[in-house]
């Protein structure tokens, strides 16, 4: 009885092994769906206009069935999707400053325990509110913002010195 116990562990052992291969197979290539994007857009990841950074490699996306869907949503938010298995990606771009130049990425706009202007903008109407920064960044950069010491963070994107807006998805 132990015998077949130990032979079972070495079945399951050997069947996970040889799924694995399998499962890889049917995730989506994250460095393809960069190139991708890179195409459809039209501007390398890290130029204005691209992909602010690579989509992040902690995403276990199974493998699309169909062609992917990609649109620009904003000049700031280009978004893939599948839409046969209900997963979709939003993918910050890199955007021009006001002034036409780009700004420098090490440049820091906001410091932690800054007050820092929320800004949320949709279909014609603005809202604002004061808010305090829990981390510093750059422009860009998402970082968790508060209202009050004891209020949930909620996270936003750091649009210039001192304000923050929602992402827009």
């Amino acid at each position: 009885m132990q015998r077949l116990h130990k032979m079972g562990g070495v079945v399951a052992a050997s069947c996970w092994l040889l799924s694995s291969p399998a499962q890889a197979q049917t995730l989506e290539s994250l460095s393809g769906l960069d190139k991708q994007l890179a195409v459809f857009l039209g501007n390398e990841q890290g130029a204005v206009g691209g992909a602010r950074r690579v989509i992040d490699r902690r995403l276990k996306l199974r493998k699309c069935p169909e062609a992917l869907q990609m649109e620009k949503r904003s000049e700031g938010l280009a978004i893939i999707k599948c839409t046969s298995l209900n997963w979709r990606i939003s993918v910050p771009l890199m955007r021009q400053s006001h002034g036409g130049h780009r700004v420098r990425q090490s440049q820091r706009m906001v410091k932690r325990g800054q007050p820092v202007l929320l800004v949320a903008r949709k279909s014609g109407f603005l809202v604002s509110r004061q808010m305090q920064a829990d981390r510093g960044g750059r422009l860009g950069e998402i970082i968790p913002v508060r209202a009050t010491r004891k209020s949930r963070p909620i996270l936003a994107e750091i649009v210039g010195q001192g304000r923050v807006a929602l992402p827009v998805f």
